[in-house]
């Protein structure tokens, strides 16, 4: 029998995963070639989870992960993979033109929430050629206005998170996410997610006159582009166990607390980016699984 799991990462920090279009001095983000959104890789996500692992138990993490290349090219087989992590919901202020007032919502379209849905075994809904939302109204996002109808219960629920939340976010976060959501027809994401990435301009400060030039004033030395905080991921992942030498249950909890707990993503940690929490819909132990070589 398969191991097949799902995960779930919600940033607390902006995200940084390189990518190869970079602009001159923009620096760029992995996107997605068939969508062109931004996401992180699985190999990022794989190897933060196994630097996380190996700080606590090197030889935890060289029989979930396998072993690191040595000087002979040889590797070790890993017992644990993950997949991608795409959006699902992506943050966004709002303005409500019912009350005037600006609302934190969360935004996803047909095509994220049907993929999240095969991923995560769930009963799947047509979503109409319009928004939808928990609650009802006329919106203005970014530069457009959007009339918003009432999400159906099975809408609802074909957009809910397979398992538990954690507790870190389960009396704040997950209140506020379940009463503002705006599902947006694939075209009117792509619009809108132009608008929705985090930019962050990084100024070089001149320290002597040059020419036009004066001591303390900047020029723009590059810009950053990152996936916002507040968004939520989801992964795919899951246990191919090996006959000799198995995932022990005691290996399992130590990747457990490491997946279920807060850490790092991305690049530029020495300025505070990547940071996220992390939860999966099964924490179960693979001593059930009957599959490997």
């Amino acid at each position: 029998m398969s191991d097949f799991r799902v995960g779930y990462i919600y940033s607390l920090a902006p995200i940084h995963c390189g990518g190869e279009g970079d602009l001159g001095n923009i620096l760029e983000i992995a996107r997605e070639v068939h969508t062109n959104f931004p996401y992180v890789p699985g190999s990022s996500l794989r190897g933060t989870l196994r630097d996380e692992v190996k700080l606590q138990d090197e030889t935890a993490a060289d029989i979930l992960f396998g072993k690191e290349l040595d000087k002979q090219g040889q590797m070790g087989v890993h017992q644990v993979w993950f997949g991608d992590a795409r959006l699902l919901w992506v943050p966004m202020r709002t303005m409500s033109m019912n009350g005037g007032r600006d609302v934190f919502s969360w935004v996803s379209c047909h095509s994220l929430i049907r993929d999240h849905a095969i991923i995560a075994q769930q009963s799947s809904v047509i979503f109409p050629n319009q928004a939808v939302g928990t609650s009802p109204g006329t919106y203005l996002v970014a530069d457009a206005q959007i009339q918003v109808t009432q999400m159906s219960t099975e809408q609802k629920q074909a957009t809910s998170l397979a398992g538990i939340w954690p507790n870190s976010l389960k009396n704040a976060v997950q209140p506020t996410w379940e009463k503002n959501r705006i599902v947006l027809p694939d075209a009117d994401f792509q619009v809108l997610m132009e608008h929705s990435l985090w930019t962050q301009v990084r100024n070089k400060i001149q320290d002597e006159t040059t020419g036009a030039n004066q001591a303390g004033s900047a020029e723009v030395f590059w810009t950053d582009v990152c996936i916002p905080r507040d968004t939520i991921f989801y992964f795919s992942w899951g246990y191919s166990l090996l006959k000799e030498k198995p995932v022990k249950p005691e290996q399992h909890d130590l990747l457990m607390g490491v997946l279920q707990g807060l850490f790092q993503v991305g690049g530029q940690a020495n300025v505070g980016r990547g940071w996220v929490q992390g939860w999966t819909n099964n924490a179960a132990s693979p001593s059930h699984v009957k599959v490997g070589v």
